[in-house]
């Protein structure tokens, strides 16, 4: 069945000499060091950026990855593992790629045969310090917001993380199969919607609506406020916490496309970015944790006590994983937040 686009940032993030030898990345928005992509540059290539901003998207313009020709993509663990299953994505190995060697055993078994980790986190609230006093501590802060904050508040578009804090704010598991648990994180999403300024991803939001200054509270992946910090500037200050009823423990990969004329290129760059240096210098400009081992000596002290990046135990110890949803599952997480997106629009337009 295909997937339903409703949120298609899909554009080109750089502008590129005609003579350099470049890939194109399927990738979130400011999730490439600039520093990185100098130094590749460097080496006489180029990196040319596929902008998307949820994983509806993300998963449509890679089904059509010739089209599209996406050299590379940015994904999750699960889509990591389907679309390589699938014979969409190259299988990697320190054979091909040799810089694999530095990554930790869990991450590479996370992201599976046909991609390499890049950067990991959590999932949580993000908020102004200005507007929101005291600091969330609950899923339900962001869900049952207090009448200051309605009005105000960024959710995600995605059929799995939309569903997340409902679920957790329930007592439930982020991959819950159960119809009756999904069908009250809709409820309690459907209570929210009225209260909702946007359901883009907060980054893109606030690069891009006149509105941006509404934002007051989001939910968000833990490295993302610097970026927000970023974008509106040093008089805003996004702070981040995870919420106490647990969170998702995520790392994100990148593959190399089947569908790539330029695929020995292509597992090049996914070498380049393992190197420990390169890692370090990505986990440090993007405030993500890095997966590789050797790269954690080469970050700075403060990088590595920063809890927001790294977080403590008891917070892995509360933390969720994504596995691979069954389809019937998917379909009614689809519905779920068509009909979500649909009361939102809805009042908007009335």
């Amino acid at each position: 069945m295909p997937l339903k686009i409703r949120s298609a940032m899909f554009s080109l993030a750089i502008s590129l000499p005609a003579q350099a030898d470049t890939l194109r990345l399927l990738n979130w928005d400011d999730y490439l060091s600039e520093h990185v992509l100098t130094q590749w540059q460097a080496s006489g290539h180029d990196i040319e950026s596929v902008l998307i901003d949820n994983d509806e998207t993300r998963d449509a313009v890679l089904l059509n990855s010739a089209d599209n020709l996406i050299d590379l993509a940015v994904i999750d663990e699960t889509v990591s593992k389907q679309f390589g299953n699938e014979g969409r994505l190259v299988e990697v190995s320190e054979a091909n790629v040799p810089s694999l060697a530095h990554v930790e055993p869990f991450w590479r078994e996370r992201c599976g045969n046909y991609a390499v980790p890049y950067l990991w986190g959590t999932l949580g609230i993000a908020y102004r310090a200005d507007k929101v006093t005291p600091a969330p501590t609950s899923w339900h802060d962001l869900l049952q917001p207090d009448d200051a904050l309605k009005g105000h508040i960024g959710m995600m578009d995605d059929h799995v993380d939309m569903l997340a804090p409902a679920l957790f704010a329930n007592g439930h598991s982020l991959n819950s199969e159960n119809e009756a648990e999904l069908k009250q994180a809709f409820a309690t999403l459907r209570q929210q919607a009225p209260h909702i300024l946007t359901y883009e991803y907060p980054i893109t939001y606030l690069g891009n609506s006149p509105n941006a200054g509404q934002l007051h509270m989001a939910m968000v992946y833990g490295g993302d406020q610097y970026s927000m910090n970023l974008k509106t500037g040093p008089k805003i200050q996004w702070k981040y916490v995870v919420p106490e009823e647990g969170t998702i423990l995520w790392v994100d990969c990148i593959a190399v496309t089947t569908s790539s004329d330029n695929q020995v290129l292509a597992l090049e760059f996914l070498d380049f970015i393992n190197r420990p240096a390169i890692a370090a210098q990505s986990a440090e400009d993007l405030y993500f944790a890095t997966p590789n081992a050797a790269a954690k000596p080469l970050l700075s002290d403060a990088f590595r006590q920063n809890s927001e990046v790294f977080p403590a135990d008891d917070i892995i110890r509360r933390s969720q994983l994504y596995r691979e949803l069954s389809r019937d599952n998917v379909q009614l997480r689809l519905r779920i937040t068509n009909a979500v997106i649909n009361i939102y629009e809805s009042r908007k337009t009335h």
